[in-house]
């Protein structure tokens, strides 16, 4: 176990209406009480200037035709790839090598990914995962939709299976070219200013996203429908894989890699996320698994979108231990101080 802590605990069917947050920045400040005032009205500003941003496409996206059901083996009659929850994971949180070809399988997961993954096992109680959340200041985004249901596919159709994988995502940039990346990335209010990823339109891409300092912008709650790969739009699937994947982006600024074409976005910061990305992610995987009632599936973009023209990369750089390493701390938080000694007993 590393030794480090977590953070302090300071529709369209018409039968289902799910619960829906769009376009709102929700941030921790990490602040001394003195600097919040100021900070909150600085914020506000950013906030209004952004609310004018619209994110839709002006024209209709090239439509996305499949050549095979995906590197995973997608299973169009059962919602869901080929595999146990276990092997499904396994082949999906893999990335691309540099020679831009997906990876191959896991071997084998961290244990704190391989006893959960598709089980009901283990899972918090509503109950002690909203007092957490409120002692993160996320009770308003996260904790009072702990007992809303996930999305589910075919647009949200309630005779089709709820959710089922949680994809991780990065943003992909800003991209600094030939420029070396600032010593600030992890820090720099430019870099992880939220507000950039706010759409007055609701057309954000993503349910959450996460920016290095480990605030997050909720545009969709995890009730919504939505989709954000190219897999999922497909015309093979006429929508009938919109709601069955939650989709969380992190920040990630690249740059362009040497000995490739000038331009590109191949290299990505060291390390690539962020210890709180990763415990905020954990967080977030927790949350929606809790409301699914069993551990979802974790995917990556690139792994979704393996084989189809233009497809992506992320999240580059991903690792997988560090994700099962906070999800691990975020266990033992939750269960408190009595059951972790018990355990260990």
């Amino acid at each position: 176990m590393a030794e480090r802590a977590l953070m302090d605990d300071s529709g369209s069917l018409g039968v289902w209406d799910p619960v829906a947050v769009p376009n709102k920045v929700r941030r921790v400040l990490h602040l001394p009480p003195a600097a919040v005032a100021l900070a909150g009205l600085v914020l506000l500003a950013s906030v209004h200037g952004a609310l004018s941003n619209e994110c839709k496409p002006p024209h209709p996206r090239p439509k996305v035709f499949l050549k095979n059901m995906g590197a995973c083996d997608f299973n169009l009659d059962a919602l869901e790839y080929r595999g146990t929850p276990t092997e499904q994971a396994m082949c999906l949180m893999r990335g691309l090598d540099r020679s831009r070809n997906l990876g191959p399988r896991l071997e084998a997961l961290p244990a704190a990914l391989d006893g959960r993954i598709g089980r009901d096992s283990g899972l918090p109680s509503r109950e002690v995962l909203s007092d957490y959340l409120s002692k993160q200041n996320l009770e308003m985004d996260f904790a009072t939709h702990l007992w809303q249901p996930l999305s589910r596919a075919e647009d949200n159709n309630p005779l089709a299976p709820a959710a089922r994988y949680f994809v991780i995502h990065d943003t992909s940039g800003p991209n600094y070219g030939r420029r070396a990346f600032p010593d600030d990335i992890d820090t720099s209010s430019k870099i992880n200013n939220l507000t950039n990823y706010v759409c007055a339109d609701g057309w954000a891409k993503a349910h959450i996203v996460i920016n290095r300092t480990g605030d997050m912008l909720l545009d969709h709650d995890f009730a919504v429908p939505w989709r954000e790969t190219k897999f999922e739009r497909a015309v093979d699937f006429v929508g009938t894989l919109k709601g069955l994947f939650v989709h969380v982006e992190l920040i990630q600024p690249r740059r362009s890699a040497p000995g490739t074409r000038r331009r590109n976005d191949a290299q990505p910061p060291n390390p690539s996320f962020t210890t709180t990305q990763y415990d905020r992610l954990a967080l977030l995987y927790t949350v929606a698994s809790v409301r699914a009632g069993h551990w979802l599936i974790p995917a990556f973009h690139a792994a979704i979108d393996a084989g189809i023209r233009d497809g992506h990369d992320d999240p580059m750089g991903f690792d997988v231990e560090s994700f099962a390493s906070s999800l691990e701390l975020l266990m033992e938080k939750l269960r408190g101080p009595e059951q972790v000694q018990a355990a260990h007993q």
